[in-house]
């Protein structure tokens, strides 16, 4: 794992510049982060080897079965980061959307508060390259990215991934939808309900299952 990968939350804010922290602390961050988890991949304790698949910086691919044109049309989609919330792009980077949107690029490692469950963090930034935490609004389901503070209060986790390593899960299950927040625009939620986010939107806005797909980053 590079140095990236550990800086920002051996801060415990997370959105911090690599600048900001010495290489020797970083490393003596992910020992003490990573040695906890026991979510993903299954084996917890000790500290974690450099090849950990827990700590692999990965992308994010969205799936979508859904055989109608909205289904389609977000099959193969990214995710990036924007306005503080998770949104769908392009993959092609000559016909994206939002020249603001900083494609996801994260990894799980412990949440620092409560029950220490397994979090999810990635870059917001090239220039520079800081680190937020990844939730869930408890309020409006939204896919959101923030530091510590702006998270604790909200669902950080558990994150984890399905069997295969392949997907997302979000407290233990693959249960995501992509909500049309303005006409094209598609922001990623937690449909914790079950029920296409009646409960917190109504049924004015297009909704459609999507599944997160990991992309390792080489």
């Amino acid at each position: 794992m590079d140095l990236l990968g550990v800086v920002g939350v051996s801060a415990g804010a997370v959105a911090i510049p690599l600048s900001a922290v010495s290489a020797s602390t970083a490393v003596a961050a992910i020992s003490q982060g990573a040695s906890q988890q026991s979510g993903a991949g299954g084996g917890g304790g000790g500290e974690p080897a450099k090849d950990d698949p827990r700590l692999a910086k990965f992308s994010v691919k969205v799936s979508c079965e859904d055989p109608g044109r909205l289904g389609k049309e977000l099959d193969g989609k990214i995710v990036v980061l924007r306005n503080k919330k998770l949104y769908l792009d392009d993959s092609d980077p000559q016909h994206r959307m939002f020249e603001d949107g900083h494609p996801f690029s994260g990894f799980f490692i412990d949440y620092p508060v409560g029950k220490k469950e397994l979090g999810l963090v990635s870059t917001i930034s090239k220039d520079p390259p800081e680190l937020n935490w990844i939730y869930a609004d408890s309020d409006t389901l939204e896919l959101k990215y923030g530091n510590k503070t702006a998270s604790e209060h909200h669902i950080p986790g558990p994150w984890d991934w399905t069997d295969d390593q392949t997907a997302l899960t979000l407290d233990e299950w693959e249960g995501f939808v992509a909500a049309e927040e303005s006409p094209g625009v598609w922001v990623v939620h937690y449909d914790r309900d079950d029920d296409h986010l009646k409960g917190v939107r109504g049924s004015d806005k297009s909704v459609v299952e999507v599944g997160l797909e990991r992309r390792i980053l080489k």
